[in-house]
């Protein structure tokens, strides 16, 4: 029996719904079922987690679904101290037991996630939101439009990594003696990524830096990478990477305002 035989029927459909999330290299797969169920090489574990109806809309806005599952779920705890740094996606695959057909049902990412108590409500918006997204400009301004290490930055990041293992971490500071390997501030603005989770370097001082937030898997003895910042100057481009060829900022933009009023001599 097909899966829209089952889906149209009156009393045979036993619709179990699969929810595969990815963030980076990471990949969380839990099904609505009683069972795991193997698709696509992947196992998807049972866990408890209840979806909202989704609305048919012209808004895409509209058009998201909400999750409430387990506080300690996986996925929630990635938005407990802070948000991630990427996007988590989320496709819903859905079948009838006893028929091997899938279909994508529904895909498009975690927007937010709220706790109260014991559970957490995941919010999920739309892959078609984003067709509503104006894209990014360059602007005219000194300071480089390019993130470090971009397509349009054109670095190699893997030229400007650190590898190492903590030796202490307290709160966001996070001590190693291969930060010493660099003169203090050279990892500043960059980032540190732990089991392909990220996070922001704020500041480099000696053998110690600080993170923008906390850093899931973060521990004594854990492997790390450490990547290089930068402050978007075109001297550090210059200087640092030797990239000013790809320099996004325009430095000799004139400090004076020739529509001030005022004399320009």
């Amino acid at each position: 029996m097909s899966y829209n035989t089952q889906e149209i029927s009156a009393a045979a459909g036993q619709p179990v719904e699969l929810y595969r999330f990815v963030l980076g290299q990471q990949v969380w797969t839990v099904t609505s079922g009683r069972e795991a169920i193997t698709y696509q090489v992947e196992s998807y574990q049972p866990a408890v987690i209840r979806r909202s109806a989704v609305e048919q809309s012209p808004e895409f806005a509209r058009n998201g679904i909400d999750l409430e599952c387990a506080r300690d779920f996986a996925v929630a705890q990635l938005f407990a101290a802070a948000r991630p740094n990427g996007v988590v996606s989320l496709t819903v695959f859905r079948n009838h037991l006893g028929d091997s057909e899938y279909i994508t049902w529904w895909k498009g990412r975690v927007a937010s996630v709220a706790f109260a108590g014991s559970t957490a409500k995941i919010r999920c918006e739309s892959i078609f939101t984003a067709l509503k997204r104006p894209g990014l400009r360059a602007h005219y301004q000194t300071g480089c439009r390019h993130a470090l290490f971009d397509p349009g930055c054109g670095v190699n990041n893997q030229a400007y990594k650190l590898a190492g293992t903590v030796a202490s971490f307290s709160g966001l500071n996070v001590t190693s003696s291969t930060f010493l390997s660099q003169a203090s501030g050279w990892l500043t603005g960059g980032y540190l990524r732990v089991a392909g989770v990220p996070r922001m370097i704020t500041n480099h001082s000696g053998d110690t830096i600080t993170l923008s937030a906390v850093l899931p898997g973060l521990a004594v003895g854990v492997a790390f990478e450490a990547f290089a910042g930068c402050d978007r100057t075109f001297a550090t481009c210059q200087s640092k990477f030797g990239n000013s060829l790809n320099f996004g900022g325009f430095p000799w933009i004139p400090a004076k305002n020739p529509f001030a009023g005022d004399s320009i001599v």
